[in-house]
């Protein structure tokens, strides 16, 4: 690879990304919960996401565990008094990640083109969130939130070569990524079948209550991923979404957007970011 393009990085101005940004405020947000589906599927879409998936972690034998291992380190990347430290390690996790995909290609985990998507999706997802369970992002906002996305991504210390510098960009790179590399593959069939697959109890849940409610849990969130997920996907991954499918999704999103504004903040952040909250306000 040569030497940076400086014009073409030049214009890409990050933003802050702690207290009083909208990074801050929504990246511990606990209805980002309600999207692990989305988010997770939408990630293993990616073909190298989806090769590390099968090459490198126990994905098939305990999806939780990759959750447990993941959002709680993203979040120390914002809320951690050492978050610089945090996301060195949170990018030295993916240096061994690497093999060949289900196109025949190489790939390394840390690849920026393949680390960019996955962090587009955390990116994007506060925009999603609050499209569907808030008050929408206005285009200022919008264009805050890709500012902000990028003094996260630059914590990593990759190539910029992949950066944004607007919205309009961001919107654009994640409407082609979704047509020209996203792909339904084993990892995706197997998340969607998690609504009649035996998989291990969530976190916190006791085995015994876990073979009790399993079934029905999972097949709401397996539901709730494909109430979320962007129209174009859906139709490359197959899935069916119908207008009482719609009509109930509705139901739900207009129920949390009346009872959220109602709760603490401790029920509203996760413990990794509301520990950070707490420390910035003590502080």
């Amino acid at each position: 690879m040569g030497a940076p393009d400086i014009a073409a990085t030049s214009r890409l101005v990050g933003a802050s990304i702690g207290p009083g940004s909208l990074t801050w405020k929504y990246a511990g947000d606990l209805r980002n919960m309600l999207f692990l589906g989305r988010t997770g599927i939408l990630q293993n879409m990616h073909p190298a996401v989806g090769a590390a998936l099968q090459d490198h972690s126990n994905f098939f034998r305990d999806p939780w565990d990759r959750l447990i291992r993941s959002l709680p380190q993203i979040q120390g990347m914002i809320y951690d008094a050492d978050n610089e430290a945090q996301a060195a390690r949170v990018r030295d996790y993916h240096r061994p990640l690497k093999g060949t995909d289900s196109r025949g290609e190489r790939y390394h985990a840390l690849d920026p083109d393949v680390y960019w998507w996955t962090h587009a999706t955390f990116v994007e997802l506060t925009i999603a969130l609050n499209e569907h369970f808030g008050i929408p992002l206005t285009e200022a906002e919008k264009d805050q939130l890709i500012a902000e996305g990028l003094t996260w991504w630059r914590m990593y210390g990759l190539s910029d070569r992949v950066l944004v510098a607007n919205y309009a960009e961001f919107e654009e790179y994640w409407n082609r990524t979704i047509d020209e590399v996203l792909e339904a593959n084993i990892t995706t069939d197997f998340a969607l079948r998690l609504g009649s697959v035996r998989i291990p109890a969530m976190p916190g849940i006791p085995e015994p209550v876990w073979s009790v409610i399993w079934r029905p849990v999972m097949a709401f969130n397996v539901w709730l991923a494909n109430a979320l997920m962007p129209e174009r996907a859906r139709e490359i991954l197959n899935l069916r979404w119908t207008a009482v499918d719609q009509r109930l999704f509705g139901i739900f999103a207009s129920a949390v957007r009346a009872v959220w504004p109602l709760l603490p903040d401790r029920l509203r952040y996760a413990p990794r970011a509301y520990a950070g909250v707490r420390r910035v306000r003590a502080g």
